[in-house]
């Protein structure tokens, strides 16, 4: 099961009003659907649940990064994880009843952005803050960037301390950002998904490594062992997912020519040539989630171009066991809309349903207990559907995919972030059944849950409000 990460959706509008400090917002226990600002779709009980205000996320000029989460969903634990925008604080509500079940103040910073992520592991569900800002400078000593990592315990109670705190002095000329994923942290300048130098950060003891783009070689390209650089990506349980591409020995424009590879490898555990689909030579990963990874793949690419979901080739959406590459589950898609497969860039909407039977991944979805998947893409006739998040019974939901001029919109499975002072206009949303392929619009202006507890519980996230239903 997969700890979550909730960005504030685009388009997600809010009754609240202001810019309220999300952490001194008060907890509301709803007496009436209308005293919760949160339009939902059929099947939550909007006469009760909680709501609490929520400030909007700062944005990263890197799209495909993990970007500046303030809201997580810890699943274990039932907690909901909430962050200030000015990362001065950090509250963990109980999912269900919105109870404070725990506080964290970390040492003060000076103009931060902030974000909250859960990572899981054997010693239990790790909180982490990560904080970008300006030491104070006071004294001697003067002020610096610097990003600062504090790890808490989700099993924590009261006032809150942090198991582990770290801080990486920041370059004054290099931006550094955040790939999150359940299981792994890096820390550094990403471009395209993939680094040239990270630090990665273990949750669970503190401990931290220098990660960087290193030579390979790889057996099973297209004229047998090759010669590569390995760039990061992201970090899972099984260590750090390395993204490559073959430059020599191969046909870098499709001619006809022995195809140029590119593909992955996971830690030590694997690489991506030795589990590729038949006749698929260019394999991106794309998320990792508990026990699985999930990977696009081609036949073949040209060296100028980014790999893209389109309508002009098919790209098979595959589910693989981390620890083994074995394909549990994979369909074929194609979409009209162009979309950038890059490394990591649909980790934001990947997740497991609660009991693992169940998987979405950007548009597409999976039913591992019979292997099968689902394609929620677009077509010349039919616009395609970003999932946020799965439940038990292979209901899921998501918004309707819109394009515009910007990179971001263009990366296949990220999901929109509405930033503070943005006026974009109401989403589309729609709930699809990953058993049978089907596809219904909501109502106008509902929101879409970004997680679904077993018990029914959907934790809603906009702009300016987290709310929580159960289940009717």
């Amino acid at each position: 099961m997969a700890a979550l990460v909730l960005g504030a959706l685009a388009g997600c509008s809010s009754d609240s009003g202001g810019k309220a400090d999300p952490t001194a917002g008060a907890t509301h226990k709803a007496a009436a659907p209308v005293r919760l600002p949160v339009p939902v779709p059929d099947g939550f009980a909007t006469e009760t649940g909680w709501s609490t205000s929520a400030s909007p996320e700062a944005s990263d000029v890197e799209p495909g990064s993990s970007g500046f989460p303030l809201v997580a969903v810890a699943p274990k634990s039932g907690l909901v994880i909430q962050a200030a925008a000015d990362g001065s604080r950090v509250r963990a509500f109980a999912l269900a009843s919105g109870k404070t079940v725990w506080t964290f103040t970390p040492k003060a910073l000076a103009g931060v952005r902030a974000g909250v992520f859960v990572q899981e592991g054997k010693p239990g569900e790790k909180v982490v803050l990560a904080r970008q800002g300006m030491t104070s400078g006071s004294g001697l000593s003067t002020s610096r960037r610097t990003t600062t990592i504090d790890v808490i315990a989700a099993a924590s109670a009261g006032k809150a301390t942090a198991a582990h705190h770290l801080d990486l002095s920041a370059p004054d000329d290099t931006a550094a950002s955040f790939m999150a994923t359940d299981s792994g942290f890096l820390v550094g300048p990403v471009t395209d998904g993939v680094h040239e130098k990270a630090v990665a950060i273990d949750a669970a003891t503190g401990v931290q490594r220098t990660v960087e783009k290193t030579s390979v070689t790889v057996s099973g390209c297209g004229s047998g062992a090759c010669a590569v650089q390995a760039s990061p990506a992201f970090a899972t349980s099984l260590g750090v997912v390395s993204a490559f591409q073959q430059q020599g020995g191969c046909d870098q424009w499709t001619d006809g020519g022995t195809p140029c590879t590119y593909g992955f490898q996971v830690g030590g555990a694997w690489t991506s040539t030795s589990v590729a689909p038949s006749g698929m030579h260019v394999g991106i990963p794309l998320a990792v989630t508990g026990p699985y990874l999930v990977a696009a793949w081609h036949t073949s690419d040209t060296q100028t171009d980014p790999p893209a979901l389109s309508d002009t080739k098919k790209t098979i959406l595959a589910v693989h066991d981390l620890a083994t590459g074995k394909i549990k589950s994979q369909v074929s898609c194609t979409s009209a809309d162009a979309l950038t497969l890059q490394p990591g860039s649909a980790q934001s909407s990947t997740h497991l349903s609660p009991n693992g039977d169940f998987l979405v991944s950007g548009q597409a979805g999976f039913d591992l207990a019979t292997g099968r998947g689902r394609c929620f893409t677009s077509t010349t006739s039919t616009k395609g559907i970003d999932l946020t998040a799965v439940a038990d019974d292979g209901t899921a939901y998501g918004i309707v995919h819109v394009t515009d001029d910007t990179d971001a919109t263009s990366l296949y499975g990220r999901l929109p972030i509405a930033q503070d002072g943005t006026d974009t206009p109401d989403r589309d949303s729609a709930r699809v059944s990953l058993r049978s392929g089907a596809a219904k619009a909501l109502p106008a202006a509902s929101e879409v849950p970004v997680y679904v507890a077993s018990d029914g519980h959907g934790v809603f996230r906009t702009r300016g409000v987290v709310a929580v239903y159960p289940g009717s």
